[in-house]
């Protein structure tokens, strides 16, 4: 109640139910997809697939919401949900929360990614 409030993610571009697209897109910010997409995706930010949405390629993004279909293998950062009404057929790597509602599908391996470690190198004198 008092604490921090997050932020809503804001969508920067709406892939509309009557458009198709053919091609990779990359974005800088989140993006929602109600069409159809034949080829890759890749976002600094969020994706979501809505209901009448439908991918079909890879996507890599931080977060990762599927009430539509996704065929094609994932990578998402921080979390990835399957909401009832949504289909992902392909491999997933993530590396915070997947999350599975009933009545949604999920054909594929799961991987976590591990987090990225620097390596420290000691330099001693001869």
């Amino acid at each position: 109640m008092f604490g921090k409030k997050s932020k809503p993610e804001v969508i920067d571009t709406i892939i509309g139910s009557r458009v198709e697209i053919q091609g990779k897109i990359f974005s800088e910010a989140s993006l929602r997809i109600d069409g159809k997409v034949f080829g890759d995706i890749e976002t600094k930010q969020g994706v979501i697939v809505g209901k009448t949405g439908y991918v079909e390629g890879n996507i890599k993004c931080q977060k990762l919401t599927i009430v539509g279909r996704i065929k094609g293998n994932v990578i998402s950062h921080e979390s990835v949900e399957i909401l009832s009404s949504g289909r992902l057929e392909g491999d997933l790597k993530h590396g915070g929360k997947f999350i599975v509602e009933e009545g949604g599908v999920f054909l594929g391996k799961v991987e976590i990614l591990e987090e990225k470690t620097e390596e420290i190198i000691e330099v001693k004198n001869l």
